[in-house]
């Protein structure tokens, strides 16, 4: 069997609960991925694309699994690799004991800083302070659109509040 034969035969025998389980799963752990959600979202697409691939076991032979085993593989290096490309997630690029303080010093003029809140803020949001982008946390819910300011700047996240008009 060529080949081609062999990708014809992989996918001529998808059923539709398989592509929607893969799918849905590999969506939900890009967007954890690229927007984190405490886990939430990479937990079940995880969970998502273990149960498609159950399925294909199930309903296909062990190669076909395998091949899409090694599929999902490839496409998940790929997000990682756009990640680093596009620096979004800090971690990747630099282990965090060593990136440690290094929010602090870069920051520490911000605090008190006021800004706009880009997303509604439940736990974390994005604000825009004097032209940057940051991944913020609140403990009180923020509207988008809101004026907040920086409370606190840890080596692990930013602290930010609802600012009061008065």
């Amino acid at each position: 069997m060529s080949l081609s034969q062999s990708f014809v035969a992989l996918f001529y025998s998808l059923n539709m609960l398989f592509v929607c389980l893969w799918i849905t799963g590999f969506v939900l752990f890009c967007i954890e991925f690229f927007q984190p959600m405490h886990g939430v979202a990479y937990s079940l697409g995880l969970g998502l694309i273990g149960a498609a691939f159950v399925t294909r076991m199930i309903y296909g032979s062990a190669g076909e699994a395998f091949m899409f085993i090694f599929i999902t593989s490839v496409l998940l290096y790929l997000v990682h690799v756009i990640s680093l490309f596009t620096q979004k997630r800090d971690w990747l690029r630099v282990a965090r004991i060593e990136k440690a303080g290094e929010r602090r010093r870069r920051y520490d003029d911000l605090i008190n800083s006021i800004g706009i809140a880009n997303t509604p803020i439940d736990l974390t949001g994005n604000v825009t302070i004097n032209n940057i982008n940051l991944v913020v946390h609140s403990e009180t819910p923020i509207a988008q659109g809101e004026r907040v300011r920086i409370t606190e700047i840890a080596h692990d996240k930013i602290t930010v509040e609802r600012v009061v008009d008065r």
